[in-house]
């Protein structure tokens, strides 16, 4: 979305009136209102700055046709008002893909009912030996698989669900008693 150009006029020195000091000069006056613009434009003052100092970019690199413009100030506000809009419909599209992704994502699964009692003792571990446990139990995960997850020796988490399983085996009656 190219800024519509003005015609230049006269040689490069008659060029930007009221700005004989060139680019410098001209982004020194000229900064302060188009970041403004943006701002108004996009409603974020970090993204309002990024979009001047694009726009005095685009200036700058084609300075020599730009600076001869009647207003060059003009090219650079619409050149930022391009990118403010360009900008503002990025963040719409974002969101709206965003939203559609939360709403595919699948809802977390519950823990089973008839577990409860099991995977509150396993929270009641010590911490390491509880994860060895949930890894061990809910993910499937091997002895090797829980130590590079865990980042210990395999050893170490032989001796984690050890533990584990015995703290679980005092705390929770077996099945066959239960019923008997």
């Amino acid at each position: 979305m190219a800024a519509r150009e003005v015609p230049p006029i006269g040689d490069a020195e008659d060029q930007a009136p009221g700005l004989p000091g060139g680019f410098g000069h001209f982004y020194l006056h000229e900064y302060r209102g188009v970041v403004e613009l943006a701002y108004a434009l996009s409603g974020n003052r970090a993204g309002a700055e990024d979009i001047a100092q694009e726009a005095f970019l685009r200036a700058y690199r084609d300075w020599q046709r730009v600076g001869r413009y009647r207003y060059p100030g003009a090219w650079v506000r619409r050149v930022a008002v391009n990118l403010a809009t360009s900008a503002v419909r990025r963040r719409l599209i974002e969101a709206r893909v965003l939203a559609r992704f939360w709403a595919r994502e699948p809802a977390l699964a519950e823990l089973p009912a008839s577990g409860a009692d099991f995977w509150r003792a396993v929270r009641s571990l010590p911490r390491r030996q509880a994860q060895a446990v949930a890894l061990h139990y809910l993910e499937d995960l091997s002895v090797a698989d829980i130590a590079r997850v865990l980042g210990c020796a395999e050893g170490t988490v032989k001796a984690h669900l050890h533990t584990g399983r015995e703290a679980l085996a005092r705390r929770l009656p077996l099945i066959e008693e239960a019923e008997a």
